[in-house]
């Protein structure tokens, strides 16, 4: 099961119906006006759905496929949304990351509902991202501007979380070739200890 993070939603890439209308309203307005307050609702509205999807969507999925082990695959959005505070809040906490006051009534969650088990921060030099990437891309423009201010800043976010979550980062040399970045990738799920 995969939940896309909240900069890379797409119309057609909902988890359910009953999402949908909430994410489609308020798409257009995150790429459109940079507007803080707008990035903040929808990491707060994802952070719902994963709590949403890790609890009750992932173990149904497993139970049909007759599964002990389910996956949820999150795109970046704990490290990103580091990023994103850091740059509000100089010397943030753990607490900024979700900020009650996003959530609906009754509704509050932390870092710590959000952290998954386990993840993967894919390091390539900027050079080498900028290198990959197609000008055909519908999102290039907002691909080149994240990669060419904030590249560097995942490495310097992540030395400000605890102990405990950093145990939890496997950083990746994204240089290689895709099939040694898969099978790394493989062998880490692999020998994970849940």
């Amino acid at each position: 099961m995969i939940v896309r993070g909240d900069g890379s939603r797409e119309k057609n890439e909902l988890i359910e119906s009953n999402f949908s209308m909430w994410w489609e309203n308020i798409n257009p307005r995150l790429h459109s006006n940079n507007n803080l307050n707008d990035w903040n609702i929808a990491a707060c509205k994802l952070a719902e759905e994963v709590v949403y999807c890790k609890n009750n969507i992932l173990p149904e999925i497993t139970r049909k496929n007759n599964s002990d082990v389910g996956m949820l695959l999150i795109d970046r959005s704990i490290l990103s949304r580091a990023v994103l505070i850091s740059e509000q809040i100089r010397n943030f906490t753990m607490d900024d990351l979700y900020p009650e006051y996003f959530f609906e009534q009754g509704k509050v969650l932390t870092v710590w509902d959000v952290l998954p088990d386990i993840i993967f921060l894919l390091n390539a030099p900027k050079e080498v991202l900028l290198s990959r990437l197609s000008k055909d891309d519908p999102k290039y423009n907002f691909r080149k501007e994240i990669i060419e201010k904030k590249s560097n800043w995942y490495n310097h976010v992540l030395s400000g979380f605890p102990g405990i979550i950093r145990s939890k980062v496997n950083i990746i040399d994204a240089t290689k070739e895709p099939i040694e970045i898969h099978n790394e990738v493989y062998d880490i799920i692999n020998n994970l200890k849940l």
